[in-house]
């Protein structure tokens, strides 16, 4: 069974950053401008640089668009509403007992949380479906995790040797790539259509012997770009016709908008249960980023594996946050569908704004993304992105995270609407009067 190796990292990695509007004045939050296997980026450390020099001078002028936790309704309206329909049973359930075991063995094999997963893959509301239109096994085909984030590293772990080769699909969240260098496997990079959006003719070509999984982020993360249902199961198929696992970040699978549909790549394809690992997380869909629980469903043999190699890591996600889960797949999902409805609204109106203010930027689908291009230079292109998101920042005081941190060269930014709408605003009203 493939185990952890060394590996080497990226040259590009998320800037990550996060600000607070008080009062009209903005305070300035921290800002990550190394990657998470080390070496050097010049443009991200400057943009950390930038930050912490305007927090030095004390300048509480910079708006944030690089968070990826949603902060739900706008500064003058009560943000307490939603925040205790997803918390208070849950409060209630960690203070008050009620019958909670906080000993060491809820594990990663807490039958907690793999059966309120369970339950909502089995049809019930939230999370519905079925792996291959057959419910999942809790007890041996869900695995609770530190987050999405460890979700998808025990899947590479689970799947991969040294040497093997990982199809990622660009642009993309750079985590993935540094994850499969981490255990010794080798990213490779599918770059996308102007569209942004995978299709099964994008991997042909790719596939080497070596080839041991694929990439499926929809909605995706940097784009917000949602995938055709076909497609999904187009790349399922060809997945399985070349013994590849499809490993699936299924983060953001409630967020959609106009329409569109979130495809589980292990629902209608014949044999999926065998070949997709998908991962999932509550930090988005309830806006529990920082209580850290995520899961893995996928092949028992893989589960079993990964399940045993996380008894002599992590050992166990915090029972108290395992439980906050319980309550979030369990109770009402009013909640995620407010949130949705005001993400809607915003996205909306921060897109709509970009474009009157002078920047291509497409409608996103999903997730809480847009995705603008920079606007032509004096050749008539779009410039380099690091550079312009250091420009923004340091002469606007904007944080957004450049095109280039997600391997994507054609002068793009990612600027996240999970902000309250002042400052959105804010930024569009700064923008209008951008020297560019």
């Amino acid at each position: 069974m493939p185990w952890c190796g060394a590996g080497g990292g990226s040259d590009a990695r998320e800037l990550a950053g996060r600000g607070l509007v008080v009062g009209g004045a903005v305070g300035v939050g921290k800002f990550a401008g190394e990657d998470a296997l080390g070496g050097g980026n010049d443009e991200a450390g400057d943009l950390g640089a930038g930050v912490g020099e305007h927090r030095r001078e004390g300048r509480g002028v910079e708006v944030p668009l690089v968070q990826r936790d949603p902060a739900l309704l706008d500064d003058a309206r009560d943000d307490s509403g939603l925040r205790r329909a997803r918390t208070d049973r849950a409060y209630a359930t960690v203070a008050g007992g009620d019958g909670v075991d906080f000993g060491p063995h809820l594990g990663s094999r807490t039958k907690g949380v793999a059966a309120a997963v369970h339950r909502r893959r089995a049809g019930v509301g939230g999370l519905a479906v079925k792996r291959d239109r057959v419910p999942l096994d809790a007890a041996g085909e869900v695995l609770v995790t530190v987050g999405a984030t460890e979700g998808i590293a025990a899947a590479f772990m689970g799947v991969l040797n040294p040497g093997d080769e990982v199809l990622v699909p660009v642009p993309t969240w750079a985590t993935f790539s540094d994850q499969v260098a981490l255990v010794g496997g080798v990213p490779v990079h599918v770059p996308l259509g102007p569209d942004h959006k995978l299709r099964m003719s994008d991997l042909v070509g790719h596939v080497t012997p070596r080839t041991r999984a694929v990439i499926v982020n929809s909605p995706s993360n940097p784009t917000g770009v949602v995938m055709d249902p076909e497609e999904v199961r187009a790349v399922t198929r060809f997945a399985i016709e070349h013994g590849i696992y499809v490993i699936t970040d299924d983060t953001y699978e409630h967020f959609l908008y106009d329409g569109a549909v979130h495809q589980f790549a292990a629902a209608d394809v014949p044999g999926a249960r065998d070949w997709v690992l998908a991962v999932n997380t509550v930090s988005k869909t309830y806006a529990m980023t920082g209580w850290r629980i995520g899961f893995v469903a996928g092949p028992k043999t893989i589960i079993k594996a990964v399940d045993s190699l996380m008894t002599q890591t992590t050992s166990n996600p915090c029972s108290i946050a395992q439980w906050a889960a319980v309550e979030a797949l369990n109770g009402s999902q009013d909640c995620v569908h407010d949130m949705v409805a005001e993400f809607d609204a915003r996205r909306k109106m921060f897109v709509s704004g970009l474009r009157n203010v002078g920047y291509e930027c497409p409608m996103p689908e999903g997730a809480f993304y847009a995705y603008p291009r920079i606007p032509a230079g004096t050749a008539g292109e779009p410039g380099d992105s690091n550079a312009y998101a250091l420009r923004l920042l340091d002469e606007a005081y904007i944080s957004c995270v450049a095109g280039a941190a997600f391997f994507d060269g054609s002068g793009t930014l990612r600027m996240s609407y999970a902000a309250s709408r002042a400052v959105l605003q804010e930024v569009l009203d700064r923008l209008a009067t951008f020297g560019r």
